[in-house]
C-alpha cells in the first residue's frame, strides 16, 4: 500500500487496489490505454508524498536554521541590552549627582 495522498483514504484504497490488479496483469496480456493512465496516477501520487516528505524535511532544516540564528541574535542583543543598561545606570548616576551638587550650592551654601 502506498502513503494517503490528499488525504483521502478511499481514493488512495481505491488507487492502491486498482493498480494492484493492473500490476498483476501486466506480465499475462496487454494493459489498456486507462489502465496505464491509472497506473501513471499511482506513480504520480507517490511522487507527490515523496516530494512532500522532501519538502518537508527541508522546511524544517531552514526553520531549524533560522531559530539558531535567532538563538544568537538574542544572545547578542542581551549582551548589547546588558551593556546598554550598566552604562545608562553611570549615565543617570552622574546627572544624579551633577544636580544635587548644583541645587546644594545654589540653595544650601
Amino acid at each position: 500500500m502506498g502513503a494517503i495522498v490528499f488525504d483521502n483514504f478511499v481514493f488512495d484504497s481505491w488507487l492502491n487496489k486498482k493498480s494492484d490488479e493492473i500490476l498483476s496483469k501486466v506480465d499475462k496480456s496487454t494493459i489498456s490505454t486507462e489502465e496505464m493512465l491509472t497506473l501513471i496516477l499511482k506513480a504520480q501520487t507517490n511522487h507527490f508524498h515523496h516530494m512532500d516528505v522532501e519538502f518537508r524535511e527541508e522546511f524544517k532544516r531552514i526553520d531549524d536554521r533560522f531559530e539558531s540564528m535567532n538563538s544568537k541574535m538574542d544572545a547578542r542583543f542581551e549582551a548589547m541590552n546588558s551593556k546598554m543598561d550598566d552604562k545608562f545606570k553611570w549615565q543617570v548616576g552622574i546627572i544624579v549627582t551633577l544636580f544635587a551638587g548644583i541645587y546644594f550650592k545654589l540653595f544650601l551654601g
